[in-house]
């Protein structure tokens, strides 16, 4: 898993954008103070865009602004609109495949650490994070050692072997 030099651009200018609230910012302006080409810096508009994030009005007077409330958008919204969807390892994707899932020991591992990082990054929006409203946490299932079948359980698996369960 890895956050991409993409998504920490797209991040930034999400920043921006809420900073300025209503204010139009034109992707040159937001590629100069993010320190982007101006290329790629439509590239990220274009994502945020079509994932309804963002929305862009063409002409002289024309930018990019916020579309959607960002008290309602979680920051892994903003990741998986950019990059796809966050997977700890390739056999926990919705597609992924391994031929040793079904007796791989590290298998519910992965999946419980990618329960972990989705449940982090699902516990804050962008306006917490930018006006530093309230600080990332997880559930407290993920404090309890018996409460790892329940989600570290993924969607091929059936359930999650414990020792002494």
């Amino acid at each position: 898993m890895d956050i991409s030099r993409k998504t920490d651009y797209a991040l930034r200018i999400l920043s921006i954008l809420v900073e300025r609230g209503d204010q139009l910012l034109s992707v040159r302006t937001a590629a100069d103070e993010v320190d982007v080409p101006y290329s790629f810096a439509r590239s990220i508009q274009h994502g945020l865009v079509q994932a309804g994030i963002v929305e862009s009005l063409r002409g002289v007077h024309g930018g990019m602004r916020l579309k959607a409330d960002p008290s309602q958008v979680t920051i892994r919204d903003i990741v998986e609109a950019v990059q796809g969807p966050l997977v700890f390892n390739e056999c926990t994707g919705v597609e992924g495949s391994c031929g040793r899932m079904g007796e791989c020991c590290y298998h519910p591992l992965w999946c419980g650490a990618q329960a972990l990082l989705l449940n982090y990054l699902d516990s804050v929006t962008l306006d917490d994070v930018v006006n530093r409203k309230r600080y990332p946490a997880v559930d407290q299932q993920f404090c309890e050692r018996n409460a790892f079948p329940a989600y570290a359980a993924c969607a091929r698996c059936s359930s999650v072997e414990m020792p002494g369960a």
